[in-house]
C-alpha cells in the first residue's frame, strides 16, 4: 500500500479516506460512517491496543487473571445460583 493519501473516489472521499508516514495514521471520515457507539468502541479498542502494546503481562497473565476473576465471581454468587437448582 502507497505510503501517500488514499481516498477511493470523490463520493467515498466523503466517507473514509487515510494518510499515512512512517509513524502516524490520519484518519478521516464522514460523521455519517459510523454511529456513535461504534464511533466509541473504535476509539476504546485503539486505545485498548495502545495500553496492551506498553504492558509487561504476558498472555499466561492474562489467563490466569481471567481464570482468577471467573473463580472469585462464581465464590460470590454460586448460592443466588444454586437456590434455584435445589
Amino acid at each position: 500500500m502507497d505510503l501517500a493519501k488514499v481516498t477511493h473516489n470523490k463520493k467515498e472521499a466523503k466517507m473514509l479516506s487515510y494518510q499515512t508516514t512512517n509513524e502516524i495514521v490520519n484518519l478521516t471520515f464522514s460523521k455519517e460512517f459510523l454511529s456513535v457507539p461504534e464511533l466509541v468502541r473504535l476509539i476504546e479498542t485503539l486505545r485498548i491496543k495502545e495500553l496492551f502494546s506498553k504492558s509487561q503481562v504476558t498472555q499466561d497473565d492474562i489467563i490466569k487473571l481471567d481464570e482468577d476473576i471467573k473463580a472469585n465471581w462464581w465464590n460470590e454468587n454460586k448460592d443466588r445460583f444454586l437456590i434455584k437448582i435445589e
